[in-house]
């Protein structure tokens, strides 16, 4: 998430999130079709979900802490995206894992190689540490360390 590289825009926007109350998901700088984008996940903390006005709100103080700051913390021109992280959101820190199996949301992970014989699994986290996690999948317990794991996702369950 906020890397060295990043902490110039934690810095300038943290003061904003914690004034509006809101959790930080993630926050990347990258080039996107050859535009630098800068672009921040932010949602409410206690498993809510933000509503499109606290999105706003947050933009807009967001933009004038851009503006008012005497150094750029984003040197030369991009665009600035701020969204919700959405239903089916990234997990890429140990937290957002934690705050997946804390909900009890079901996850999908893409292993980098096949695992008993598939890439992708999907199922809730029954445990976690520091170098990996357990899932329950169709009523077993499959383990993945962390290296295993190319991507995870919250896993969107329609009833």
């Amino acid at each position: 998430m906020a890397q060295a590289k990043n902490q110039a825009l934690l810095d300038l926007i943290q003061p904003i999130i914690d004034e509006q109350g809101l959790l930080l998901w993630d926050l990347s700088v990258k080039k996107v079709g050859g535009q630098k984008t800068v672009e921040l996940l932010v949602d409410l903390p206690d498993h809510e979900k933000i509503s499109m006005a606290q999105i706003t709100e947050f933009t807009r103080a967001v933009n004038e802490a851009l503006d008012e700051a005497p150094v750029d913390p984003v040197p030369g021109e991009y665009m600035l995206d701020i969204a919700s992280p959405g239903l089916d959101r990234a997990l890429s820190e140990d937290w957002h894992y934690t705050w997946a199996k804390e909900e009890g949301e079901p996850i999908t992970v893409a292993l980098f190689a096949a695992k008993d014989g598939q890439k992708k699994w999907t199922g809730r986290i029954v445990q976690q540490d520091d170098a990996g996690l357990t899932l329950q999948v169709d009523g077993e317990e499959k383990s993945f360390s962390f290296d295993e794991i190319a991507k995870a996702v919250v896993s969107v369950q329609f009833d």
